[in-house]
């Protein structure tokens, strides 16, 4: 399918922008509208993610008595969805019922990251089963970039248990602050070195900015502006990177950023053995 005519009619995007006067939702409805039945569903898993991140926050509300955190949009599901996932999950995605199915007894007893290594797992393997190649490719970016974080994450401090990721034996062993990564992960991963730069910083917002930097340049990479149903998808992605940045600008992002990290690590950095 050609979407020359609805890419053509949606503003342009650089990292930079000033989207103030952006409808967000306005443009995400506007893409919905014009897709086909089939792009229509593959779309929406660039949108569960938020779904997911809403769920997993009433669920911490309801089982740890944590604060619900602010309802992400763009969304699939309304908050009354969300919060009626007991009574009503007929329209929610498989891998969302599963999740709920498999746990249901158990999530009292489930900290808020085995909730979302659980849900996030099942996540990717219905995404890598869709056989569509722009999805693939992307979700495998994201899953390799956060566990790269993961990995130096838990080098560097010491309350952390190891973390559920992907290619958990290597990156453990060569990710972290006192690590030296080999040519051949280097290689693997060609932002590490820059990735490893700016989490020794600890400034957040600096983290959050060039994390999705690295994305967007993931994108440019992988869609050729032939107004197929990947530069759709990509637009999608950008839109919804353009829009967060919007509200953690109008809502002081940087100093919230680092009460939370403050609050979280206690600046403890790890006393744990580093790898030679």
């Amino acid at each position: 399918m050609n979407y020359y005519y609805l890419i053509s009619s949606l503003p342009d995007m650089s990292p930079q922008m000033d989207a103030s006067n952006l409808d967000f939702d306005d443009l995400f409805d506007m893409i919905r509208r014009n897709l086909t039945k089939e792009d229509k569903k593959l779309l929406r898993y660039l949108i569960y993610p938020n779904d997911i991140n809403n769920l997993l926050s009433i669920l911490c509300q309801e089982y740890k008595d944590l604060p619900t955190a602010t309802f992400k949009k763009p969304s699939v599901f309304n908050l009354e969805d969300i919060k009626a996932y007991k009574l009503g999950r007929k329209n929610f995605p498989d891998f969302m019922n599963d999740f709920l199915a498999e746990n249901e007894d158990r999530l009292a007893n489930m900290s808020p990251r085995d909730m979302e290594d659980a849900i996030t797992d099942r996540f990717y393997n219905e995404v890598f089963g869709l056989d569509n190649t722009f999805l693939a490719n992307y979700f495998a970016f994201v899953r390799e970039l956060k566990s790269l974080i993961a990995a130096f994450h838990f080098n560097t401090y010491d309350f952390l248990s190891q973390p559920n990721i992907h290619d958990a034996d290597r990156l453990i062993l060569q990710v972290g602050p006192d690590r030296s990564p080999s040519a051949l992960v280097t290689k693997d991963y060609p932002y590490l070195n820059a990735l490893i730069k700016v989490l020794l910083e600890n400034k957040p917002e600096k983290i959050e900015r060039f994390l999705d930097t690295v994305i967007w340049d993931f994108l440019e990479e992988k869609t050729q502006g032939l107004f197929g149903a990947e530069d759709v998808f990509a637009y999608t992605i950008k839109l919804q990177i353009i829009q967060r940045w919007t509200i953690i600008d109008s809502s002081n992002g940087q100093e919230y950023f680092e009460k939370l990290l403050h609050k979280i690590i206690n600046d403890v950095t790890s006393k744990k053995t580093p790898a030679i």
